[in-house]
């Protein structure tokens, strides 16, 4: 697993266990393994398996009225909840929000302050995004939502170790006890292969997780078919049908200035907004981005 992956599971880890009723802001593209691993620190933190520890809410399939909003919060009292898409979230639904997180001595409530609940919220988007245009959140309700933030990389910033990441897919799928459990691939030719693709895998692990299914399809259709072959079969598969599609992180390309920012931030907001445009019209190949913006690609890595 790659270090910059490490890091975040394990600051996200003890985000979720600092004292207190914070809110974390948990970020990152999708397929990065957000609700994965809010998931497994879950298990860890708790010792308990069961799901009845906490409760995951999609954004958009929430509803506007103050009886919801009262349901959801009274039914994780002493569990963690998990909005998802924080960004789909409806100004009122907002509004509705902040007033239940609004803690006194440290629980949340819309009439009486008695639930203790640790919030955690997800989003695809970048935090430049979600700070700087209110179109999405509001500016207290993003002030209360990131007090705690985690940003989990995509392929792109870890390619160098998507081979490692391929062997743990595998093996969520099957375990010690499976007949395929150390059945993968590990030819160079795969190897390889999985590194070209790895920059333009923009589902990230939901990738993975078809070329691993597919891979092991095609291994038990016909037991006799070489690893070559398989992996022919498996690499038409992907590039033809299975592979994610690219998806366009902002709904226009104009950039939101901020009159509460000063010059270097707005700067740095700015380049790194620059940098996703770039990359995501030369389908995440950071050095064929670097070339078009005439700059190096190094200074691309620092944006």
């Amino acid at each position: 697993m790659h270090e910059i992956r490490k890091k975040a599971i394990h600051t996200l880890k003890q985000m979720m266990e600092y004292p207190g009723r914070f809110s974390i802001l948990v970020l990152g593209d999708s397929g990065v393994g957000k609700t994965h691993w809010i998931s497994q620190n879950i298990k860890s933190i708790t010792g308990n398996e069961s799901k009845d520890n906490s409760i995951f809410i999609d954004s958009g399939l929430t509803e506007d009225s103050t009886e919801y909003w009262e349901g959801v919060f009274n039914k994780a009292n002493n569990k963690f909840l998990i909005i998802e898409e924080v960004e789909k979230l409806s100004p009122k639904s907002q509004e509705l929000i902040f007033n239940i997180i609004s803690t006194h001595n440290g629980k949340f409530g819309l009439k009486e302050k008695n639930l203790e609940i640790r919030i955690i919220f997800t989003s695809c988007l970048p935090i430049e995004k979600l700070r700087q245009d209110r179109r999405i959140l509001n500016s207290k309700f993003y002030d209360r939502v990131s007090q705690f933030v985690v940003t989990f990389p995509n392929f792109n910033e870890t390619q160098r170790t998507i081979y490692s990441d391929f062997e743990e897919t595998w093996k969520k799928f099957f375990n010690e006890q499976h007949e395929y459990h150390n059945r993968y691939p590990q030819s160079d030719e795969f190897k390889d292969w999985l590194d070209l693709v790895a920059g333009n895998m923009y589902g990230n692990f939901r990738d993975l997780d078809k070329i691993v299914i597919n891979w092991n399809f095609h291994q038990i259709s016909a037991e006799q078919l070489e690893e070559s072959k398989i992996f022919e079969l498996v690499k038409k598969d992907f590039e033809a049908i299975l592979k994610y599609p690219a998806q366009r992180i902002y709904d226009d390309n104009s950039f939101v200035f901020n009159e509460d920012i000063k010059y270097d931030e707005m700067l740095k907001n700015f380049r790194r907004s620059l940098r996703n445009w770039s990359l995501n019209v030369n389908f995440n190949n950071m050095r064929k981005a670097a070339e078009m913006l005439g700059i190096s690609h190094r200074s691309m890595e620092r944006w």
